[in-house]
């Protein structure tokens, strides 16, 4: 049969583990960079929150310090006071007082000559802290500021407060926000959909390409939503995802290689021949036996023939060893059995001689239900045992005892029994004598030497005398050149020859 080839089927399944096994691996290649990307998205949240809670305690703090230095509003000693505080804090760009709704005077500016008005604030917290975001300063409308007042005291968040979140690659982006989300103290990169975050559910597993986080201060009214983007494998390096991808395929596909050969050891011929006999694959072929004296067809052996899975023929000597080896050539031989004797019954049941060979393993012989079975069959159809020869193939010197009974046991049920294939396996005189048999089949190895290899033609000669001795009938297969036939009758003109020179092996109706 040779080696199995890769048939479509076998080339699509293992491409579809490969491809498979490259998805799952990029799929492990995201998960992984998820979890590395946690920590990056984590420790950004964490810095906007701690920058956040350090401003807003900056000013809550000012403002506490001012409001209780006692000075009077706007004096000298009230703006030295400011000018200090300032200068301490790196968060806030002015401190200042106010009456009402006005500013009077500033850290940054002094005494005003004109008091300014404020806008209208934001957001008023319960702690009585008014809050503007992203407002024009009042003392110089070309600045945005953050203001914070409670009381008589504002203060100013500096630009630069926040300046290291700003500007960021465009990948990590936070949303500073009060609790309820409805007032945003600061945004920073591509904050859409970050506001919906915060009183959304946490959800279960975000696989990217973007994730979030939100975390919350404990002593301010502030949280933080921040995100990470382009959180995709395939965004990566391309050296690096096409390696996962091509190890994920490579891995899957020797995994499929793997499945696709189980898959033909499990459709192998052992098991392939047993599903043949069981489907019904199993045909018969007949090669005539024909008389050298006279050319007449004295019978007919019967050979098995079976095809694979594809429709291909599988050797009758393979797969008759594989089923002896595998222990269900009972099987095969049941089959055999029943199509031979129902095939030939019209020749077999005629008034001329004619006997039809049947090959038996050594462990059908000593099958007491296969013997019944053949019972049954030539009982069934009205066949005369005497019409059907048992040919024993010599693969086996064991179990001779119980061999020599079965074969005598056949015997007396009038059924003729042929050594098979002598000469090339274990019999000799001792084991013929033992067996009660009718006739041997010499081997075509032997015919085919006739004339050619002088060792092998004596041994022609050998057992041409052995059958003689013996009184035993002899076939001489493998004849395909009339001299062959010549010298077997010269030899044994009682033989019968088997071989392309009388007939190849055909279906009944073409005998």
């Amino acid at each position: 049969m040779g080696q199995m080839r890769t048939t479509w089927a076998d080339r699509v399944t293992i491409l579809a583990f490969a491809a498979v096994g490259c998805i799952l691996f990029l799929a492990i290649g995201q998960v992984t960079l998820l979890e590395l990307s946690w920590p990056q998205l984590a420790a950004y949240l964490d810095k906007v929150l701690d920058r956040s809670v350090a401003v807003a305690r900056a000013g809550i703090d000012t403002i506490a310090v001012i409001d209780r230095s006692g000075a009077e509003i706007c004096s000298a000693s009230d703006l030295g006071n400011m000018r200090y505080e300032l200068f301490l804090n790196e968060y806030l760009s002015d401190i200042g007082r106010t009456v009402g709704n006005r500013i009077l005077c500033s850290a940054g500016w002094g005494q005003l000559s004109n008091s300014v008005a404020l806008p209208e604030p934001i957001r008023r917290q319960t702690s009585g802290t008014e809050l503007w975001a992203n407002a024009r300063s009042p003392l110089d409308p070309r600045l945005v500021v953050d203001m914070a007042r409670r009381g008589s005291v504002i203060v100013f968040t500096s630009p630069s407060a926040f300046k290291p979140f700003e500007g960021s690659d465009g990948t990590l982006a936070a949303l500073v926000v009060t609790h309820d989300g409805r007032h945003v103290f600061r945004a920073f990169g591509d904050t859409r959909g970050l506001g919906a975050r915060l009183t959304a559910a946490q959800p279960g597993f975000e696989f990217g390409p973007r994730i979030t986080a939100v975390s919350c201060a404990g002593t301010f009214d502030i949280c933080v939503v921040a995100a990470l983007s382009n959180v995709n494998i395939l965004r990566q390096p391309a050296p690096i995802w096409l390696g996962i991808g091509a190890a994920g395929a490579v891995t899957a596909g020797c995994v499929g290689m793997v499945l696709v050969q189980r898959r033909r050891v499990l459709a192998s011929l052992p098991q392939q021949i047993r599903r043949a006999v069981s489907l019904g694959r199993l045909t018969m072929a007949y090669q005539p036996l024909v008389r050298l004296s006279d050319r007449r067809m004295v019978g007919v052996e019967a050979l098995a023939r079976l095809t694979d899975d594809r429709g291909r023929p599988i050797p009758p000597d393979i797969f008759i060893a594989i089923a002896e080896e595998k222990g269900f050539i009972g099987v095969v031989t049941r089959k055999v059995i029943s199509l031979t004797l129902t095939q030939m019954r019209g020749r077999l049941t005629g008034d001329e001689a004619f006997d039809v060979h049947i090959n038996f393993a050594v462990t059908d012989l000593l099958d007491d239900r296969l013997l019944t079975y053949l019972d049954g069959e030539v009982s069934r159809l009205g066949i005369s045992p005497a019409r059907v020869v048992i040919e024993l193939t010599e693969r086996s010197t064991a179990e001779h005892d119980r061999l020599r009974e079965a074969v005598e046991t056949l015997r007396r049920r009038g059924y003729k029994f042929f050594i098979d294939d002598f000469g090339t396996g274990y019999s000799n005189l001792a084991y013929l004598a033992r067996l009660p048999i009718n006739g041997i089949k010499m081997d075509k190895m032997f015919t085919k030497a006739i004339g050619k290899a002088a060792a092998s033609s004596a041994i022609v000669d050998t057992i041409c005398a052995t059958a003689r001795s013996l009184n035993v009938e002899l076939v001489a297969e493998g004849v395909e050149e009339p001299e062959q036939a010549a010298r077997i009758l010269e030899l044994f003109p009682r033989a019968v020859g088997q071989g392309w020179l009388f007939g190849k092996p055909v279906p009944a109706e073409h005998l």
